[in-house]
């Protein structure tokens, strides 16, 4: 199907892109920026006339860069108060699941997140959402790691009983540790969650406007749809673009 793509103007701002190693969202291969989110942004920015230039980082890096300094954008990212204060939101791009998974053989059923800390640790990656979810929620038995790979080969070597991590991300994560899906099971569903692209405070709002305005463009013509079918094994549910402006 021919789709029409309406050429929306020069973006008047440049802005750093920042993601993460996130596959099959964002990651790197061979040292070239890859992924669903990856090509989505490279081609809203095709739309508005600017260059693309995505850095992968560590989450923690990305994130303290973001929340620090104007005109970044860092992509995937879910809202909550905290974030709400920093970034104006765009999207959402895709929904994820967090669930709490424990080892296949592993018996173990969960009712309520008061029971994690008498079961046994819950391996997070550090400053992702799913760590201050268990946070907030009061769980205290928490084993941060650097990077999510490692909370896997914790989780498959029963170092640690509970691993959290957003479904989109689990297979790919588990490839990476040359272990399988089956392997593993969700015992508990967290929430689930909209990832957006997240623009930081002091951002041009008419640049935020320009990426909003793109990504409805796409989201419209089902290229949105296409891309995330792509990438990403699922059902795609289409969701109303938006822009959730920083909050006061």
């Amino acid at each position: 199907m021919l789709l029409l793509i309406i050429p929306l103007g020069k973006a008047n701002a440049s802005l750093r892109i920042l993601t993460e190693e996130w596959a099959p969202i964002s990651f790197q291969d061979h040292g070239v920026p890859q992924g669903y989110g990856v090509k989505l942004v490279q081609q809203l920015a095709h739309q508005l006339d600017v260059d693309a230039d995505i850095e992968v980082l560590p989450w923690a890096r990305a994130y303290s860069i973001a929340s620090s300094e104007p005109n970044v954008m860092l992509f995937p990212m879910s809202d909550n108060a905290e974030r709400s204060r920093l970034f104006d939101f765009v999207g959402p791009i895709a929904t994820a699941t967090i669930n709490i998974y424990a080892h296949a053989d592993d018996d173990v059923e969960i009712e309520d997140l008061s029971q994690l800390d008498e079961l046994g640790s819950v391996g997070v990656y550090r400053g992702a959402i799913g760590q201050s979810m268990l946070t907030d929620a009061g769980v205290k038995h928490l084993t941060v790691a650097s990077m999510p790979q490692h909370s896997a080969k914790q989780l498959l070597h029963k170092r640690i009983r509970f691993w959290c991590q957003a479904d989109l991300a689990v297979v790919s994560l588990l490839d990476d540790v040359s272990a399988g899906v089956e392997q593993i099971k969700p015992v508990y569903e967290l929430a689930k969650i909209d990832l957006y692209l997240a623009f930081s405070k002091g951002t041009d709002p008419k640049v935020v406007r320009q990426w909003h305005n793109a990504l409805q463009q796409l989201e419209s013509q089902g290229e949105l749809a296409r891309l995330f079918e792509a990438w990403i094994p699922d059902d795609y549910e289409p969701n109303e673009i938006e822009h959730i402006e920083l909050a006061d």
